[in-house]
Order: structure tokens, then C-alpha cells, then sequence
């Protein structure tokens, strides 16, 4: 076997010689470096993270403000039905299911007075109503009912539409059969 030559030497040296940092960084700086980022970017992801728990503080600090406001309200709030008894109420309840459908046009079909039912120390008043309404008149309806005073709540809602109506396309303001319960709450007499 000869042996090398001496600019095959030099050339195999300088290739040693590069290989041996080349390989430190891959092996070893690299790495490190992978799990600094990591490491950085989860930091981040966590200060913000606690940033948005600090603006939360904020906000139970409000709510409590407004449920404190709301504990200070007096017990005959407009919250409640004002009647005197539980059938005076339904009756309330019936008249403002006749007026709210009358102005919106629609027609009463009828209203029934449903058992009064007790829930703590206050008395679920309520109607069953039936009616017929355009979609525009029932949105209407509906938001007068919920928004008015006192507190008042729909359930059992059933909405078909009328049998012409049910087999051509959807109108732009069809008419409606509407089942619903509505009811308020009376404070229990002590």
C-alpha cells in the first residue's frame, strides 16, 4: 500500500477539521436551541394567558357590583306580578296576550288558565295562549312579552305553519299557528 499523498492528507485534515464543529452544532447547539425556542414560545403563551386572567378580575369585579345592586332591590320589584291573587294575575296574563296579538294584527284563538304552581316562596302563574300571526307580528309578539315588566317567560312553544302554506316555498312573511305558555311570578303572602 503507498501512502497518501500529501495534498490528500492536507484535503482529509481540513475535512476533519470542519466535520468536527459541524457535527457539535448538530448535535449538541442545535438541540439546545430547539428547546430554547419551545421553551420561549410557551412563556409567552402563559403571560398572555395571565394577562387574560388579570382583565377576568375585572370582570367578576363588575358582576359583583351589579349582583350586589340587584341583592339591594326591593323585595316588591316590577319584577313580579302586582295581583292580588292568583286568578287576578292569569287574568293580567290573558289581557296581555289578547292586546299584544290584537296590535300585531294576529288572531287569538284562545287562551286557558294553566294550575298555578308553587317555587319556593313565589307562585308560577301561567296561561297557555293559541294563536295565529304572521312571522313578522310573532318576533313582535314574542319580544313584548319578554321584554316588558314584570318579568315574564315563554315555554312549550309550538310554531307550524299554516297547511296552504306548508307545501309551497318559504314566503317572505308567512302566517303561523303558535301554541305557547307564558308566565310570570307572584311573591308568596307571608
Amino acid at each position: 500500500m503507498q501512502p497518501l499523498s500529501i495534498n490528500l492528507r492536507r484535503a482529509v485534515a481540513l475535512i476533519i477539521l470542519v466535520m468536527f464543529p459541524l457535527l457539535g452544532y448538530i448535535g449538541v447547539a442545535e438541540p439546545l436551541m430547539e428547546k430554547y425556542r419551545t421553551a420561549r414560545a410557551t412563556a409567552e403563551r402563559l403571560a398572555s394567558a395571565l394577562a387574560r386572567t388579570d382583565r377576568g378580575d375585572d370582570d367578576v369585579t363588575a358582576l359583583e357590583a351589579e349582583l350586589a345592586k340587584l341583592k339591594a332591590r326591593r323585595p316588591d320589584a316590577v319584577e313580579f306580578l302586582q295581583s292580588a291573587n292568583d286568578a287576578l294575575a292569569a287574568a293580567e296574563l290573558q289581557n296581555r296576550i289578547k292586546s299584544a296579538v290584537e296590535a300585531a294584527q294576529g288572531e287569538l284563538r284562545s287562551t286557558q288558565i294553566l294550575p298555578v304552581r308553587e317555587e319556593g316562596s313565589f307562585r308560577q302563574v301561567a296561561v297557555r295562549g293559541q294563536m295565529v300571526v304572521k312571522l313578522k307580528a310573532l318576533q313582535r309578539i314574542f319580544y313584548q312579552f319578554e321584554s316588558a315588566s314584570p318579568l315574564l317567560f315563554l315555554d312549550n312553544l309550538e310554531i307550524r305553519a299554516r297547511g296552504a302554506q306548508r307545501n309551497r316555498g318559504v314566503g317572505d312573511d308567512p302566517l303561523l299557528e303558535v301554541r305557547f305558555d307564558l308566565y310570570g311570578y307572584l311573591r308568596r303572602s307571608t
